[in-house]
């Protein structure tokens, strides 16, 4: 944290002190350190220094630029190999790399997109192409490994004397009936294009 200086005067201040200042008024308040992002100084992994800003992860140095060129090959890749499908098609959420954000739709996109550029300074906010397809992961519980810690301290047969196939099926059912554990990745096998013409 650091100490900032704020100066300020009150509109109709009738006091001596506003006649000579037109600020009069001096307090502090704490603010953010530029040196650090919440209190922690991260460095370059290539070169060991300081980032110059701490919530943005970028450095001039060699070696950084060598992986960052090696990142973006590597991505070009996988754009690639990737296979373009109509979002008419797609059942699962859709995912920004840019924004490294979620969207049910690609409106959805839009509409987060227009507030973005309403309340960004920087009216040069990139424009995806893409939102990927995600891959949908739901909560599960393994039977067997259940089972199988169980009896870690019986005898060494045991775990072949109980019923997987019953408790498999009560964690299955038990899983089923859970609500708010879906949970989304990008896969980058599949995108939906991003239509600008419908912005």
């Amino acid at each position: 944290m650091r100490l900032e200086n704020n100066v300020y005067g009150v509109h109709g201040d009738i006091s001596e002190t506003s006649k000579i200042e037109r600020f009069p008024y001096r307090h502090q308040a704490l603010s953010f350190c530029p040196s650090c992002y919440n209190g922690v100084q991260r460095l370059c992994k290539y070169c060991g220094e300081p980032f110059k800003q701490q919530s943005y992860h970028h450095c001039e140095c060699e070696g950084f630029k060598k992986a960052e060129e090696e990142r973006i090959v590597k991505w070009n890749e996988t754009i690639s190999k990737a296979k373009e499908v109509q979002e008419s098609d797609v059942k699962t959420m859709l995912y920004c790399e840019e924004f490294e954000e979620y969207y049910d739709s690609t409106d959805d996109f839009f509409e987060g997109y227009s507030f973005e550029w309403n309340n960004s300074k920087d009216k040069n906010i990139v424009k995806p192409q893409v939102l990927w397809v995600c891959s949908v992961q739901e909560i599960s519980i393994d039977a067997d490994y259940i089972i199988e810690n169980a009896c870690d301290e019986l005898h060494e047969d045991a775990s072949g004397n109980c019923d997987y196939g019953s408790l498999q099926k009560a964690l299955d059912d038990w899983c089923k009936e859970q609500t708010g554990t879906t949970t989304y990745y990008p896969c980058y096998k599949e995108y939906v294009k991003i239509d600008w013409s419908e912005y």
